[in-house]
């Protein structure tokens, strides 16, 4: 793993007069280390040593993953080794928002050191991506406009949502994810009113808008995309809500460089809905980060005071969510350069009429 990422984290150690950092979260030990089994180990990072304490299911995975990291053979749920490794250290920080309050009384317990709370110190050096991570982002959004094209063949009259479902987590499997990277949206007709609805039995009628949020995991990095299509026919309604709700994602990409601000897209965005008289159906923020994890900042909303900075990477989604009549969203993801951004989801935005095929 990059001696970089270990650097930079170190700084900011030493910045806030830390000895040592406990590491606990899945992706900022994959990040740290490039350890892969989510949270069944610890790190244990000072300005001089580097440990993973893991159990023996893991010491051959961490050999192979982790060469330059000190293996420490910890039983769960015994901190032993930890209490050990920890006299050596004045102040030791943990990750406050991933160990519950009983984890937390267990460390206060066996560890003698002053344990302090941070938020976000991993997070904050993964907002910017390197190189290699944009590579493996670039490939797996290329895998979702694959997945999209390949869906859009099958979608048809009579078919339910569910099924739509399922043949997206097939597909992103069979064209190199290893997983979806959250819960597959696929909502047709008034059930597109619900931004985070789960696909069920509904079954597809002409004249619906299909909304397919979807995403999967690539070498450990997520993808995220949304289309909002019709079947069979659309009605004029249908045609210039779309159009509004494309207009306002087309303008927020738009808006997205280096030294912008989150919420000066978010209120761009609110704006162009506003002046179609939908802004009171847009409910969620405009977009966020993502990358090891599928929802990391920067967000992309009113309340954020986060300022775009190169190789960021995020999403911009807009959306409108009408009871009783549906819902559409438009979602890219795009990579942050100074001047504009680099769109990186590139299936077709204008409004699809499908029906076992693109009419």
């Amino acid at each position: 793993m990059s001696q970089q990422r270990l650097d930079n984290m170190r700084h900011k150690m030493e910045a806030r007069g830390l000895d040592a950092m406990l590491i606990s979260k899945g992706e900022n030990l994959r990040y740290l280390s490039g350890f892969t089994a989510g949270s069944d180990a610890l790190l244990l990072l000072s300005h001089q040593d580097q440990y993973i304490l893991t159990d023996s299911r893991y010491t051959e995975q961490a050999k192979r993953e982790c060469p330059n990291w000190s293996l420490i053979l910890e039983k769960p749920p015994d901190h032993k080794e930890l209490k050990q490794l920890g006299k050596k250290y004045q102040r030791i920080a943990f990750e406050s928002q991933d160990l519950s309050y009983y984890e937390y009384l267990q460390l206060e317990q066996e560890i003698s050191s002053q344990l302090i709370p941070t938020l976000g110190m991993v997070e904050e050096l993964r907002m910017i991506k390197e190189e290699k991570e944009l590579e493996l982002l670039r490939k797996t959004a290329k895998i979702g406009d694959q997945v999209f094209k390949k869906i859009c063949s099958l979608i048809r009259v009579g078919i339910s949502e569910s099924y739509i479902a399922n043949q997206l987590l097939y597909y992103l499997k069979e064209y190199g994810c290893e997983k979806e990277s959250f819960d597959i949206i696929s909502v047709a007709g008034a059930n597109a009113a619900l931004p985070h609805g789960r696909p069920g039995s509904n079954l597809l009628q002409a004249g619906d808008m299909l909304t397919l949020d979807y995403g999967g995991f690539y070498q450990g990095y997520a993808s995220d995309m949304t289309r909002t299509v019709a079947i069979a026919r659309a009605d004029r309604e249908l045609r210039d809500k779309y159009q509004a709700v494309l207009e306002a994602q087309i303008n927020g990409v738009n808006m997205v460089k280096a030294g912008e601000s989150c919420s000066a897209i978010d209120r761009a965005v609110r704006k162009s809905l506003k002046k179609h008289e939908l802004g009171e159906f847009f409910i969620h923020g405009t977009g966020h980060g993502l990358g090891l994890e599928i929802h990391e900042s920067p967000r992309v909303s009113s309340q954020s005071s986060e300022i775009l900075e190169k190789n960021m990477l995020i999403t911009i989604e807009p959306g409108i969510y009408i009871p009783g009549w549906g819902g559409i969203r438009i979602e890219d993801t795009v990579i942050v350069k100074d001047g504009g951004c680099e769109i990186i989801t590139h299936s077709d935005k204008n409004l699809l009429i499908i029906d076992g095929g693109i009419i």
